[in-house]
């Protein structure tokens, strides 16, 4: 038998494949019909109902509709509980781009089901980190789809689109949280810098808190979603 001396590390790449159907459900907590809609996503870890408490001050500053989804990907986090995520990210970014395509994939189709039963005056995208960075990308590759964008605590993930300049059409908001260390000034540029170019102009407003969503962001991009 050989000695420890004599063995080696290998490390074998694998593929795992596999094909689920994972349920979720949408959160209403306030429905007109004819009026402006807003499907808001919260971000990774989350709920729908934990999101929705940070979003009562928008809620209830203007007579909206708000549509709050249940992310399709459930994840064990610290104490037995189950958040979940909109995407699998490992640093890949084709596989991310894979993975975001299929979040992307059931917005559209909520987004048309919410069309068909409350015929919205308009549609507002809403997202925090990491549905922010969904909402941006779903909404800047179907600009046609969507009125306005909201990005809270996220960047636009403009690398991943191909025709941005047709989302010139799209009005957009990006709040920021002055003191939000997980998103760096130069990460965020790097999804702004695209969008200058292609002339799509971005609203942006800062707030003096970390990575969260404060009363004033809710109750500003409700403002902002007309």
């Amino acid at each position: 038998m050989p000695g420890a001396r004599g063995l080696q590390c290998l490390a074998v790449d694998t593929v795992f494949a596999t094909s689920v159907t994972l349920g979720s459900r949408v959160r209403v907590p306030a429905a007109h019909p004819g009026a402006s809609l807003v499907i808001a996503l919260h971000g990774w870890g989350m709920t729908e109902r934990a999101f929705e408490r940070w979003l009562r001050p928008g809620i209830a500053a203007r007579p909206h509709s708000w549509w709050l989804p249940r992310a399709i990907l459930p994840c064990e986090i610290s104490g037995r509980r189950i958040g979940y995520a909109w995407y699998v990210f490992d640093g890949d970014q084709e596989a991310l781009r894979a993975s975001m395509d299929e979040g992307r994939a059931y917005l559209l189709g909520l987004a048309d089901l919410a069309r068909r039963a409350l015929r919205p005056s308009s549609i507002t995208l809403l997202g925090f980190s990491q549905g922010a960075y969904l909402a941006s990308y779903t909404a800047l590759t179907r600009p046609a789809l969507f009125d306005r964008l909201v990005i809270c605590c996220g960047r636009p993930k403009s690398e991943f689109v191909d025709d941005l300049p047709a989302a010139r059409r799209l009005k957009i908001l990006l709040q920021t949280g002055s003191e939000d260390a997980g998103m760096p000034r130069e990460v965020l540029e790097r999804g702004l810098e695209p969008l200058r170019r292609a002339g799509v102009a971005v609203e942006e407003r800062s707030y003096p808190t970390g990575h969260r969503m404060v009363p004033e962001m809710a109750r500003e991009a409700a403002e902002f979603a007309g």
